[in-house]
């Protein structure tokens, strides 16, 4: 009879645990997102749907979630400016960028696991601000991202 008392308070206790790690690992990413903001899950990174062209410099910068385990330190990829099509699908894609230059996180460095970041794009061309039919995207190869050869501790980690 003891040891059934005790095997329902390990498994009630081993249940909460679970839950509260659950409900603190997910509130700190859903704190960092925007209500009408959507993520796109490409692996390692989720990109988001919404984007902004800064009007002072010739670049893109969207949010990016890390779903890796480690920092990212470099992200390559290819931002394509397209025709917004019926029913969403989207049609001539036009290359804005050379693939061979990276990335620039400007908010949230260094980007560490499930955080959110934003990352600028340099742009070849100037994108067309004032246009309501065109619209831009991010490709991103999962060998096109780099990590930080030395990971960040966090702040809240104590001395061993």
């Amino acid at each position: 009879m003891k040891s059934l008392r005790d095997m329902k308070k390990q498994v009630s206790l081993l249940s909460g645990l679970i839950i509260l790690s659950y409900v603190l690992h997910s509130g700190q990413a859903l704190a960092q997102e925007d209500v009408q903001e959507k993520f796109v899950n490409v692996g390692l990174i989720s990109i988001s749907n919404q984007y902004t062209l800064p009007s002072k410099t010739n670049t893109i910068v969207f949010r990016i979630k890390n779903n890796a385990a480690r920092t990212i330190s470099q992200i390559y990829g290819w931002v394509y400016m397209y025709d917004k099509g019926a029913g969403g699908q989207g049609k001539n894609f036009v290359l804005l960028n050379n693939p061979h230059k990276g990335g620039n996180i400007i908010k949230g460095n260094p980007h560490m696991p499930g955080t959110i970041s934003e990352w600028s794009f340099p742009l070849v061309r100037e994108p067309f601000i004032a246009d309501q039919e065109v619209a831009y995207t991010l490709r991103v190869h999962s060998r096109s991202i780099f990590f930080a050869n030395v990971e960040v501790r966090n702040k809240s980690d104590s001395n061993p």
